[in-house]
């Protein structure tokens, strides 16, 4: 009995290292589906709150949209926390601090733009509909995600 578990601890181990070399040499990869993923559920969760309790009654083409946005700004997110972790190595508070401060200042708002801006073109709605929305929602959104996110990404930005 001890002999077999010493065989598959072995394997599971084999298997788990497999799955590290994966995950940490397709960063990108797992990034972009990361993101997609996230737009996608997180779409299907506010729909669901909006009301749409059937999966008859959901705007498929919209979450089709919300994966889309996700899956462009997959890369542009893995690529702007990797360069972030380059210009700023480690993870002390005062470093911490700073990689959120920049990820506030530079990224939130990029992203943001190219959020409703990206949006607005996938819903097939004209150039000025697409200034006009960014101008209405832009600041609501960037004022709450000064309320949220510097402390959610404490976290991740330290390990």
């Amino acid at each position: 009995m001890s002999m077999q578990i010493t065989r598959l601890s072995l394997k599971h181990i084999q298997i788990l290292r497999k799955c590290k070399r994966f995950l940490t040499s397709n960063l990108l990869l797992i990034n972009t589906g990361t993101c997609c993923a996230l737009y996608t559920v997180g779409d299907l969760i506010e729909q669901r709150i909006e009301g749409h309790k059937s999966e008859k009654k959901l705007d498929w083409a919209r979450t089709a949209r919300m994966a889309i946005l996700g899956f462009c700004m997959g890369p542009v997110n893995h690529y702007w926390y990797v360069g972030l972790d380059r210009a700023l190595p480690g993870i002390a508070a005062k470093t911490v601090g700073k990689k959120v401060l920049a990820d506030q200042l530079l990224m939130a708002p990029f992203c943001y733009t190219i959020f409703y801006m990206g949006m607005t073109l996938l819903e097939g709605k004209k150039r000025q509909e697409m200034f006009t929305e960014l101008k209405v929602k832009f600041w609501p959104t960037y004022k709450m995600d000064w309320q949220v996110w510097p402390a959610a990404q404490v976290g991740p930005l330290t390990g």
